[in-house]
């Protein structure tokens, strides 16, 4: 199970093409909110695929963020501040289908309901780097537990 949620996250790759098609074909080459909103849902998507890697990998950067615990706290902080900002500027963009009240009104909210797999995946990459951390430690521990029992064991 754990090698399907590995492979999983390589469909990331396709939709971040997609998103990166829409958002720039919305913004600069056709103008429009809807196609910006396409890609909206294409990145969270995307973002919340390159959630589902394997804890047990855990890149050099990370290793440098695990072993500070200020910069833990400062990067988990951050991903729950993102999620927050998220819901409400989703929020903000759902209600302007009621306070705009015209067709500019409906492709906000239109986007603010593509912006729902942003939230999620943001806390699915909190939840995954609170893992990692854990498995981090854990991964330490056993390895510390590990080198007393061979040094005890030398000693006598």
């Amino acid at each position: 199970m754990i090698r399907f949620f590995h492979y999983l996250q390589y469909i990331q790759y396709p939709f971040t093409v997609l998103a990166v098609y829409y958002i720039f074909k919305g913004s600069f080459f056709q103008p429009n909110l809807a196609n910006v909103g396409i890609g909206v849902l294409c990145m969270g998507i995307a973002f919340a695929l390159s959630s589902m890697g394997d804890v047990k990998q855990i890149s050099e950067k990370e290793e440098k963020v695990f072993a500070n615990e200020k910069k833990f706290r400062r990067t988990s902080l951050f991903l729950l501040w993102l999620g927050y900002l998220m819901i409400f500027v989703t929020a903000v963009f759902i209600c302007q289908k009621w306070l705009l009240n015209n067709e500019m009104g409906e492709q906000f909210y239109q986007l603010g309901l593509n912006c729902f797999p942003l939230i999620i995946a943001v806390f699915f990459t909190l939840k995954q780097l609170i893992d990692k951390k854990e498995y981090h430690e854990l991964k330490n521990k056993k390895n510390l537990l590990a080198e007393r029992i061979n040094s005890e064991s030398t000693s006598e």
